[in-house]
């Protein structure tokens, strides 16, 4: 599995589409998820920015990751295992901290930061028009990622999982083609002939 970090507008919806559109695997979106379950108290929360409930979260989640595991078993073959593309989960620590305690943290095999600056972010969002996208949530949404994201990468590292920061401030395609040459270097796509990952993209620090 890999999953994809990035504050609200960050792009993590299209890249992920992209990379399950180009590798053939396959994309989960944790926000169609929960739409999904129709339950007005998760509605009503993705609307206004707020927490979801977490006993809700993890039991979807959990049954979620049992039909996925059962669907793409996994292989130690560098390229052969057909990845799992997390949209948007875990959402918080409290989510990354069941992932843990329930060893679903052992199927990770990377985590992807998309950064994008607040003003650009801003931008994306008031053209998209999206009917939770009121000031409110927005700023919300983005306070909460802020406040989780440093002690989550911190968390991913100490278990070993690789996280890569990637520049999310241009062209879709040229995300994706850094995307790429993250993903070359962890063995999950074959290699291209390119140089060594270097343009505007760089290592969290532990």
């Amino acid at each position: 599995m890999i999953t994809l970090f990035g504050a609200p507008g960050a792009g993590k919806t299209l890249q992920g589409q992209l990379m399950a559109r180009k590798y053939g695997w396959e994309w989960v979106s944790y926000r169609d998820l929960l739409l999904s379950l129709h339950d007005k108290d998760i509605s009503y929360a993705l609307d206004h920015g707020l927490f979801i409930d977490d006993d809700k979260a993890t039991k979807l989640m959990a049954t979620v990751f049992r039909q996925l595991h059962d669907t793409f078993p996994e292989t130690t073959e560098p390229y052969q295992a057909k990845q799992i593309i997390l949209d948007g989960f875990p959402a918080d620590y409290r989510q990354l901290k069941w992932m843990v305690d329930t060893k679903e943290i052992k199927h990770l095999n990377g985590a992807l930061i998309l950064r994008v600056p607040r003003g650009e972010l801003w931008r994306r969002l008031v053209e998209r028009k999206r009917v939770d996208d009121t000031r409110a949530a927005i700023e919300r949404r983005q306070d909460t990622y802020d406040c989780n994201i440093t002690g989550m990468i911190k968390t991913l590292n100490q278990h070993g999982i690789r996280t890569y920061e990637v520049n999310g401030n241009n062209a879709p395609e040229d995300v994706l083609y850094r995307i790429d040459e993250i993903l070359a270097a962890w063995q999950l796509v074959p290699k291209k002939q390119f140089e060594s990952i270097r343009a505007n993209t760089r290592p969290i620090e532990q």
